[in-house]
C-alpha cells in the first residue's frame, strides 16, 4: 500500500505554511502553481487583465504552466513566458481530466483493476492511496487544499504508483533508488516532487517525509508532472522524464 499524505494538512512544522503580504498562502518558499492558494484581490485583478485578451491567446496560455510570478506588473510584460497564479496556469478541470485520461488508459491496460472516487479516509490527511496487489486506487481530496493535493494530480500520483508497480512488481518502498541512477536524476525527480507538493522535511524519526529515501514516491510525483503539465516536466527534469519513459516502451506513447 502507498498513501499519499497532505503535509500541508499535517501539524507538524509550523513554518511550512505561509501567508504572504499579498493575501496568498503558500506552501513551502518557493512559488509554482501547485503551492500556492488564496490571492483573492490580486488574481481578480489579473484576470481582469487575461479577460482582455484575444481568446485564441487566452487558451493557448492556459494549456501550459510556465514560471510563475505574483507581481502583475512583471506579469504584464511577458504574459507568454510567464504565469500568473489561477489566471493563466493549468486550470483544475484541465488537470483532472489530463488525469482521467491516462487512469483510463491505466485500466484498459489491467496495471489499475479499479479506482474509487470521493473516499472518506479515516486519516484527515490521507489524499489518495493505490493498494499493492489488488490494483485498487482510492481518490479522496479536500477542494480547500492546496493545488497539489487536489483531485488531478492525486490521481496522476496514484496512477503513477500503478505503473511503478507493474515495472517494479517487488520494490515496495524501497530504500535505495532503483529507476533514478543517477545524482542528477535523482535531483530534478525531487525538483518536480516539490513543485508539486511542497519541500521536503529535512527531518529524522515520525516527522521524515515520506518522500525522502522512496524511488518509488519520487517516480510518481515525476509520472504526475508529466501528465499534468508536461512541457515543464520536460523544462525542469528532462533526464528524469527519460528515465521513467524508459520501462514502457511503447506505451509511453500513449501516456504522454
Amino acid at each position: 500500500m502507498s498513501r499519499f499524505p497532505s503535509p500541508a494538512l499535517a501539524d507538524r512544522i509550523d513554518d511550512r505554511i505561509q501567508e504572504l503580504h499579498d493575501g496568498f498562502v503558500r506552501l513551502g518558499g518557493d512559488d509554482s502553481p501547485f503551492t500556492l492558494k488564496g490571492g483573492e484581490e490580486p488574481v481578480e485583478r489579473a484576470q481582469q487583465l487575461h479577460n482582455e485578451r484575444n481568446e485564441s491567446e487566452r487558451e493557448r496560455d492556459e494549456e501550459s504552466n510556465e514560471p510563475v510570478t505574483r507581481a502583475i506588473s512583471q506579469w504584464r510584460e511577458d504574459m507568454m513566458g510567464l504565469d500568473f497564479p489561477f489566471v493563466d496556469t493549468i486550470p483544475l478541470d484541465e488537470q483532472r481530466r489530463r488525469a482521467d485520461q491516462v487512469a483510463e488508459l491505466a485500466t484498459e491496460e489491467d496495471f489499475v483493476d479499479r479506482i474509487d472516487r470521493d473516499v472518506a479516509f479515516q486519516d484527515e490527511v490521507v489524499r489518495g492511496k493505490y493498494w499493492r496487489g489488488v490494483q485498487l486506487i482510492e481518490i479522496g481530496t479536500d477542494p480547500d487544499d492546496f493545488p497539489g493535493f487536489q483531485v488531478g494530480v492525486v490521481l496522476a500520483h496514484e496512477v503513477g504508483h500503478a505503473f511503478y508497480d507493474a515495472w517494479s512488481p517487488e520494490s515496495g518502498i524501497e530504500e535505495q533508488p532503483r529507476l533514478f541512477q543517477t545524482a542528477s536524476e535523482k535531483e530534478q525527480a525531487r525538483s518536480l516532487s516539490e513543485r508539486l507538493h511542497g519541500p521536503m522535511i529535512e527531518t529524522d524519526g515520525p516527522f521524515a517525509d515520506y518522500r525522502k529515501g522512496s524511488d518509488e514516491e519520487l517516480a510518481a510525483a515525476v509520472f504526475a508532472s508529466r501528465i499534468i503539465e508536461p512541457m515543464a516536466a520536460q523544462r525542469i527534469a528532462p533526464d528524469a522524464v527519460r528515465r521513467l519513459e524508459e520501462p514502457f516502451g511503447n506505451l509511453s506513447d500513449k501516456m504522454f
